[in-house]
């Protein structure tokens, strides 16, 4: 099997060296190139053809936002994007152009050696499409034309599980829910601990609901996007309060989908919505079929436009998902189906 080949683009040697010397204890890995700006990375994508670029975005003349925008609309390829943390948001607007993850670079060190190998080796093998860079900013998207009905909204919670790429499709699923939106929203993302205050800083910036990092025992409000932190899992008490619990050791993706969409049926049972977004694995599973038991409902990302099809198809083969669709029509069919809470679920479905 040839090696995964890697084009580093940084304008620090010594970040640089730090990635190199990282990969260089992998013999499955080989650096093929390096780049110190933009116009270099473009020119040596063609000339060496990697499997993955690393791509910091602070750098002179292109940046790596515009660099990612160039090459992801004409010659695409996984690209994960490192960053300092007071340029997040230029690493998050990479994401919505097509980069695939994100990674500090306080994580570039001898310790994180190991995980940051297997990141490179998992987004590597993933199949990235051409992405167009947007006209104009997600939050200019037109909200739904048809006003969610009534106070009932508020008695519905929708759990999204989200992981590879979901930071992209969190803006559009916020996005077409509409400013209106009044049903709690709790999610669970898959990202280091460092990136989720930029995570809600940039989403409020994009998206017209309020966005907040979840703190213990806060009680859940209406037109609310509550995000687990890194470090603890979210989970939703019979009381409808958030309640942040240790991650157990042996959990590999955290914070835990699989906690969040399981807890949400203490308090909500049949009126709470899973939802599984973009990612690699299988996190959010269990919860989703906790969530069906409940009689909820649950929706997950369909293929064409998801960056990593493995959440979504471990929903499907489980059996566990209701409807599979675009990401775009996904707060659509959210808004139809607590509209017609009172109907069979036979009904609700047409």
């Amino acid at each position: 099997m040839d090696p995964i080949k890697v084009l580093i683009v940084d304008d620090s040697a010594v970040v640089r060296l730090g990635i190199r010397k990282m990969l260089a204890t992998d013999p499955d890995i080989r650096v093929v190139g390096e780049a110190a700006n933009g116009l270099d990375a473009i020119s040596q994508r063609e000339k060496l053809a990697p499997d993955i670029i690393t791509m910091d975005v602070n750098m002179p003349g292109m940046n790596g936002l515009e660099t990612t925008a160039q090459i992801m609309s004409s010659n695409p390829i996984p690209i994960l994007i490192v960053t300092d943390l007071d340029t997040a948001n230029l690493a998050f607007e990479a994401i919505s152009y097509g980069a695939l993850d994100l990674l500090g670079k306080a994580e570039i060190n001898p310790e994180s050696t190991s995980q940051f190998i297997r990141k490179i080796k998992l987004l590597s093998q993933i199949r990235v499409i051409r992405h167009i860079p947007p006209r104009r900013q997600p939050s200019d998207l037109p909200t739904p034309s048809e006003p969610l009905s009534g106070g009932h909204a508020l008695e519905w919670i929708i759990a999204v599980a989200s992981s590879t790429g979901g930071p992209k499709a969190l803006i559009t699923l916020l996005n077409t829910l509409g400013s209106d939106w009044r049903t709690p929203i709790v999610v669970a993302q898959h990202i280091h601990s460092d990136f989720i205050p930029k995570l809600v800083e940039w989403l409020e910036s994009v998206t017209p609901l309020v966005i907040c990092v979840a703190s213990d025992q806060q009680r859940l409000l209406p037109g609310h996007v509550y995000l687990s932190p890194a470090d603890r899992n979210l989970e939703i008490s019979s009381q409808g309060r958030a309640i942040l619990v240790p991650p157990h050791p042996k959990e590999i993706y955290r914070p835990s989908c699989n906690a969040l969409l399981s807890s949400v049926t203490r308090r909500y049972g049949m009126k709470s919505i899973g939802v599984i977004l973009t990612g690699m694995g299988d996190d959010g599973i269990e919860g989703a079929k906790a969530i069906k038991a409940s009689g909820g409902h649950v929706l997950v990302q369909d293929e064409a436009t998801c960056a990593v099809y493995g959440m979504p198809l471990a929903a499907q083969k489980a059996g566990c998902a209701d409807y599979v669709l675009p990401i775009q029509e996904i707060g659509t069919k959210i808004r139809t189906l607590i509209d017609r809470r009172t109907l069979p679920r036979s009904l609700a479905a047409r």
